[in-house]
């Protein structure tokens, strides 16, 4: 190789280096990954199987907690109240991908049956999720609606 290559490409390399390094990080807390037929539910121990309706929460401590039921999280976390959450992780029950509860839209319906009962599924969609329960003539729940139902479900 001819001597003036070696500084072109010691700058190429210094060059690409920088770019990969300036490329964007995802903001915020990421959801943890789940081992399906591996990890277990932090709730009631049993396999999480099934991704449309897992879900997970990141603490403010970094540490995470896996269920196989958005039910399930919802009544762990209150049951544990000095589990400070950061983030809530719901998988859309279309595209099963991570989506952030907190801006999901969520359908419970005894016609949906989920692994512990909770039935309740999430969408990253709202017009998903109306569709839905229009067909099972249900409403769509935020969040904090669907906590809050949950909670006086729990506590009466």
């Amino acid at each position: 190789m001819n001597w003036y290559f070696k500084p072109a490409l010691a700058m190429l390399a210094l060059a690409l280096a920088l770019l990969s390094a300036c490329r964007s990080q995802p903001e915020g807390p990421q959801p943890p990954e789940i081992l399906y037929e591996q990890d277990v539910c932090a709730s009631c121990g049993m396999i999480i199987s099934e991704a449309r309706f897992a879900a997970a929460t990141v603490l403010t401590n970094g540490e995470s907690r896996k269920f196989d039921d958005i039910g399930e999280m919802l009544v762990y976390h209150m049951e544990h109240p000095t589990e400070q959450v950061e983030a809530w992780f719901v998988h859309d029950y279309d595209g099963e991908h991570w989506i952030r509860a907190e801006t999901a839209y969520f359908v419970r319906s005894e016609a949906i049956k989920s692994p512990m009962g909770g039935n309740i599924v999430a969408f990253e969609d709202e017009d998903a999720a109306a569709a839905l329960a229009a067909e099972f003539q249900v409403e769509v729940y935020t969040l904090d609606q669907l906590r809050a139902d949950v909670h006086m479900e729990v506590h009466g």
